[in-house]
């Protein structure tokens, strides 16, 4: 008897183990009995709601359990999300779904319908699944606004995306009010339930973050020609994400820093104290790209005269024999417009000895009343194969009439502390009260001029007005640069918000480059923040970096302790990695992935969250020439760049870097303009939600500092509750796949920070 029963014990506790152990994503649930309640079934349709934290497919089941009423609860300044699904029986023409002011139990408080927004669930194709714990098939992710009736077609899931945004002046208590459903004369009506917890979120949020987007990706799929259309464009961007509560990298793109520096006559090389040909500085230019020319110009337009002969001289060395490069100048009118075919531009070869050349410019259009002069390492092509490094050195532009030479600078002799730098910061200080007091940004990526940049896969030094990294000259340019950038964000209240993120996951050969830069930058900014992206093991610059951003399946837990400790942040990111069983960013992953990364994060006390792009639409390189991908159809973000060859489709996974959709369907084919409100996705809004998760534990831990300390039994009640039970989560990739969960500690910790305000 005893062998028997321990048999089945043993054959009960390998079934649990495997349902737990599942290899594929189950998004309707099955392992965990379906989720979801029925509300109504007739012959016209079946009519069921669910919580805003599942993937509702096409085939999904109508639910065995059935509820009256849909019923959220939420705390103030919170947005709440349900899922409204309509499966037809038959074909429904003119549906539409309408949601009543709702009452408070005073009978007398309400909040409109107004703060509702519906939208429709969309699907894309999976046809390449991320990973084997993926499958092909129509996944659940777009989500338009719901702005017209529409016919719904029979056999299958249609599901409405439903939230409410609490407000932060809203009564405590219960609210309720009637959902309607139409589709001609068949209607159906059900109660909206809604609990107001007695407790507000804050304007802005704990959890920072720092979001890419790609206005040239948006300006190219929804067809944006004007500046007044891009500008409108990119705000209703920075409105949506307020309103998800994370940060874009740059919401001072159309709003940037002006500069106007004097004392300098060159851009794009550097001035060389080792190699001149007379003087002081001769000038480098390298060119290290299989992809792109590199280039230097002259900063000013040189005026002529259109009637006069001119003769362009110059003495050139290179790094190797016979290396062939291109010297030109192009030809501007009265408003400095150029005009085309007339550029003067001449291949030339030169050697490691410094050799004289010339260029004559021959007659010049009659138009003509201004010159650029440009400098190339190499020889100029289309696809900018060739590399080199070139120096230059005693240039003249020759009047032919009178023999003087009309170019300033081109001897290269420059005195660093008569070069001056003035910033502007009107433009940006206007820009940052709308983004940091008024929409509640968090933070935002500073690009500093004049620091280097790179990645595992290579990397490029810095370059302040000619001068290279590690020379005096540079670092006497950077100091006056920074002062001006600190001094201004001090004076704003805004110093800290910044976070300097300029080299991206560095390889452990990159770790003395990135160490050396940042204590520049801390050397000559001492107040400013330091950020970066990192995943390589035993590397650790904290004391001079103070934000360390890791990929979620290379975490350190040692090393979060001690950035804790010394009062720095750590944060995580999400991209092509990792994927299961790890926490994920893909459409054809859990549903729960993204609240989870805030729920984890909390755990892990990390204190910011990053994703790489938001409108990753397309790859150049895996998609044919002039051909735009459409993410309304195809889900899979290809990989681009990091010397992938053209051609090569390679997966970096669903979704990848793809947090919007664009308004244009048909992006290449449709040549109309669209100016809309950006499109999210169904992975944006359950991020929001662990957003809004997070803060409520932030909101209990602050109670707890705070409360009485005769509350001692109930203090202890709500430091258990903080603590995530390992059923939720126990590390990166062992978690709980049911929302439900989630919502029932949720509830828990609402009903302490309550219990403690009382």
């Amino acid at each position: 008897m005893m062998k028997i029963f321990l048999f089945i014990f043993l054959l009960l506790r390998v079934s649990g183990l495997s349902a737990q152990l599942v290899n594929k994503v189950d998004p309707n649930h099955i392992s965990d009995g379906g989720y979801g309640y029925l509300l109504n079934q007739d012959k016209t349709a079946g009519i069921w709601w669910c919580e805003g934290s599942y993937k509702v497919l096409r085939d999904a089941p109508i639910p065995m359990k059935k509820s009256m009423s849909v019923e959220i609860k939420a705390a103030k300044n919170e947005y709440e999300s349900f899922i409204m699904v309509i499966h037809p029986n038959l074909r429904m023409d003119n549906v539409r779904i309408e949601i009543s002011s709702l009452t408070h139990t005073d009978g007398v408080t309400t909040f409109d319908s107004e703060k509702f927004q519906i939208k429709k669930v969309e699907y894309v194709k999976v046809t390449k699944p991320t990973d084997s714990y993926g499958f092909q098939g129509y996944w659940p992710d777009p989500l338009p606004e719901y702005n017209v009736p529409q016919t719904l077609t029979p056999g299958e899931n249609h599901p409405f995306w439903i939230t409410v945004k609490i407000p932060s002046e809203a009564k405590a208590g219960n609210y309720t009010g009637k959902l309607t459903v139409s589709s001609g004369n068949w209607i159906y009506k059900t109660d909206i339930k809604i609990l107001v917890w007695d407790f507000a979120l804050p304007k802005s949020p704990g959890m920072r973050s720092g979001f890419g987007l790609n206005m040239n990706n948006i300006k190219k799929y929804d067809n944006i020609y004007s500046k007044e259309d891009e500008l409108l464009v990119f705000d209703q961007y920075m409105q949506a994400f307020r309103d998800y509560k994370i940060s874009p990298y740059n919401p001072f793109e159309y709003a940037p820093i002006e500069e106007k520096v004097t004392g300098v006559s060159w851009q794009g090389g550097f001035y060389d104290s080792k190699n001149a040909l007379k003087g002081n500085y001769g000038y480098k230019l390298t060119d290290n790209s299989a992809t792109a020319n590199a280039e230097a110009s002259h900063t000013s337009f040189i005026p002529v005269d259109s009637k006069d002969m001119y003769l362009l001289s110059w003495m050139a060395r290179t790094s190797a024999e016979k290396l062939e490069y291109v010297v030109g100048i192009e030809c501007y009118d009265t408003d400095k417009n150029c005009i085309i075919f007339e550029n003067r531009y001449d291949i030339f070869s030169t050697h490691q000895q410094w050799k004289p050349d010339t260029l004559r410019l021959g007659t010049l259009h009659p138009d003509t009343k201004y010159l650029k002069l440009k400098l190339f390492a190499t020889n100029r092509t289309k696809s900018g194969e060739q590399k080199g490094t070139i120096w230059y050195d005693d240039i003249a532009l020759i009047h032919l009439l009178s023999g003087k030479n009309i170019l300033s600078g081109g001897d290269f002799e420059v005195e660093t502390d008569k070069i001056d730098i003035q910033l502007d910061f009107t433009r940006f200080n206007e820009a940052g009260r709308k983004y940091f007091d008024d929409y509640g940004f968090t933070g935002y990526n500073l690009r500093l001029k004049g620091l280097g940049s790179g990645t595992y896969y290579e990397r490029e030094n810095g370059k302040f007005e000619g001068f290279e990294q590690g020379t005096p000259e540079y670092n006497k340019l950077m100091e006056r640069y920074l002062s001006q950038m600190q001094e201004n964000l001090k004076k704003n209240g805004w110093l800290g918000k910044e976070y300097i993120y300029w080299f991206d996951e560095p390889g452990e050969a990159d770790y003395e480059f990135v160490k050396n830069t940042n204590a520049l930058i801390k050397k000559y900014a001492p107040n400013m923040t330091t950020f970066l992206t990192e995943h390589v093991a035993g590397q650790d610059i904290s004391d001079v970096t103070d934000i360390s951003c890791t990929i979620w399946h290379k975490l350190d837990h040692e090393k979060i302790k001690k950035m804790n400790e010394k009062g720095l942040e750590h944060w995580s990111y999400l991209c092509c990695w990792p994927k299961s069983p790890w926490l994920s960013e893909f459409i054809d992953h859990d549903a729960i992935n993204m609240r989870m990364w805030l729920w984890a994060s909390y755990k892990h006390q990390l204190k910011g969250v990053l994703m790489w792009e938001t409108t990753y639409w397309n790859s150049e390189a895996a998609s044919p020439a002039g051909h735009l991908q459409n993410p309304w159809e195809e889900a899979m973000s290809f990989v681009n760049g990091y010397g992938w060859p053209s051609g090569k489709q390679t997966i970096w996974g669903n979704g990848d870097g793809r947090y919007f959709y664009p308004n244009n369907r048909k992006p290449g084919i449709d040549k109309s303009t669209y100016t809309g409100k950006p499109i999210p996705s169904l992975r944006l809004e359950l991020l929001r939600d662990g957003i809004e998760d997070y803060e409520y534990m932030v909101i209990l831990q602050k109670e707890i500092q705070k409360a009485d300390k005769r509350k001692g039994k109930l203090i202890k009640e709500a430091m258990a509750v903080l603590d995530i039970p390992e059923s939720i989560y126990m590390d990166e990739m062992t978690y709980t796949k049911n929302p439900l969960h989630l919502y029932q500690h949720r509830q828990k910790i609402a009903e302490m920070i309550v219990r403690l305000g009382e």
